[in-house]
């Protein structure tokens, strides 16, 4: 009998989790409080001949799939990037990784509307 070797997520969201609001677009759009865990973030390398050579960072999270089932891209969540800070509000840009108990979601800010 195999046995599953993933890390149990209720103890990395207690201890590293911090308060958003999921709002999923129509016809799902009604907002979800919920936990998100920020991620190291992934960085782009400048597409190679572009003037500048700098790397773009991008900011990933990890959120329950028992709290928001589906994240579709233009969700917007709001939360803090720490415990105790300023909310922020952010648009799911891409999904990095859908697993069976949780999705990780690389965000872009979002300007208020």
């Amino acid at each position: 009998m195999a046995s599953d070797l993933r890390p149990l997520l209720g103890p990395i969201f207690d201890a590293f989790g911090v308060p958003a609001t999921v709002t999923r677009p129509a016809p799902d759009e009604e907002p979800i409080e919920t936990t998100v865990v920020w991620v190291s973030a992934a960085t782009d390398d400048v597409p190679s001949g572009a003037e500048l050579g700098r790397k773009e960072p991008r900011k990933a999270l990890s959120i329950r799939r028992a709290d928001v089932p589906t994240l579709p891209r233009k969700t917007t969540i709001e939360a803090p990037e720490s415990l105790g800070g300023d909310v922020k509000r952010w648009r799911v840009d891409s999904i990095e990784r859908d697993d069976v108990d949780e999705i990780r979601a690389l965000v872009i800010p979002e300007p208020e509307p």
